[in-house]
């Protein structure tokens, strides 16, 4: 699985704030996570994805990694609501750590291989290819999220078909959407896919644990001292950096300042969809399907180094 093994970025308090990096108390839940506590830079991912969309039911799950096949993920069947004719796949699966731009272009040469490797097993005959496009997906609340459309058509078992997919890049996971019909149907493919997908990436989440390729750095401010600019309240963007006053270490006010930060820090983590902390996955019920995956050390590369 060394194809989407990620390089691990170690991030550092800037110098400014001290020498009293990490003297956060030790005794939990206020302890700074050790990246030696974890297997590796992703240790176990959970995929949660809800059985009921705006448009679409669940129909199916599958889990490849009870195949032993864990780098090929998960996928996920929907029935969109009155087009039972339209065929819609969805596959989550390890990427990696890299820019948009080139994740995606692997994203897109991983598909086209699969479908030339499908030829080469005559499971598709007479592929036509239809020109390669950006895609933008919108996701509920204004969100937007860029990918890669590629169409085609082809020869399946007597059948003339016509296939739309979609390729997305997040949280470290690759998201290809597949929705597959009849040639004569193909308008119902635009008719659906725009609702659909925008509904389905707003929704599905991708959460990750390990050492994220990064370490967790909490650092104590001198009596007076600012947290930099860029730190609201108290925490970095990404979650990795916690500023404390040092003031009262060891009463409970620097006890209750402590634990809304780490707090804070573990949602802006999850937002990112890799948390070195403490992660409680939601259990699988009547209204999510929850997929679990979980790697050995060596399968996303290094871990983080001091």
């Amino acid at each position: 699985m060394s194809r989407w093994k990620v390089i691990p970025v170690v991030i550092g308090l800037m110098a400014s704030m001290g020498s009293g990096a990490q003297e956060a108390p030790a005794s939990p839940p206020f302890a700074v996570p050790d990246a030696g506590s974890h297997r590796g830079v992703i240790d176990d991912t959970w995929i949660i994805a809800p059985k009921r969309l705006a448009d679409a039911t669940l129909a199916a799950v599958k889990n490849y990694a009870d195949e032993g096949d864990i780098a090929a993920g998960v996928s996920l069947r929907y029935h969109i609501d009155k087009a039972d004719w339209i065929i819609a796949d969805v596959f989550i699966y390890p990427a990696g750590e890299g820019d948009e731009a080139t994740m995606l272009r692997r994203a897109t040469e991983d598909f086209r291989e699969s479908v030339a490797y499908a030829e080469r097993q005559q499971i598709y005959r007479n592929v036509w290819w239809g020109d390669e496009a950006a895609y933008t997906a919108r996701l509920p609340g204004g969100k937007k999220l860029e990918g890669r459309f590629l169409p085609i058509v082809f020869d399946a078992q007597q059948d003339m078909l016509t296939s739309r997919t979609y390729l997305f890049y997040r949280k470290m996971y690759f998201v290809k959407i597949r929705l597959t019909t009849t040639v004569d149907a193909v308008d119902s493919l635009v008719d659906n896919a725009d609702r659909f997908i925008g509904s389905l990436l707003g929704s599905v989440d991708i959460v990750s644990v390990g050492t994220c390729g990064k370490r967790m750095d909490v650092a104590s401010l001198a009596p007076g001292q600012s947290p930099p600019p860029d730190f609201q309240d108290g925490v970095s963007a990404d979650g990795y950096r916690v500023v404390i006053r040092g003031d009262h270490k060891g009463t409970q006010a620097y006890a209750g300042q402590m634990a809304k930060a780490m707090t804070l820090a573990a949602k802006r983590q999850l937002a990112t969809g890799c948390t070195t902390l403490d992660y409680n996955p939601p259990l699988q019920d009547d209204t999510k399907a929850v997929l679990h995956l979980s790697f050995g050390p060596d399968d996303w590369g290094a871990s983080a180094k001091p």
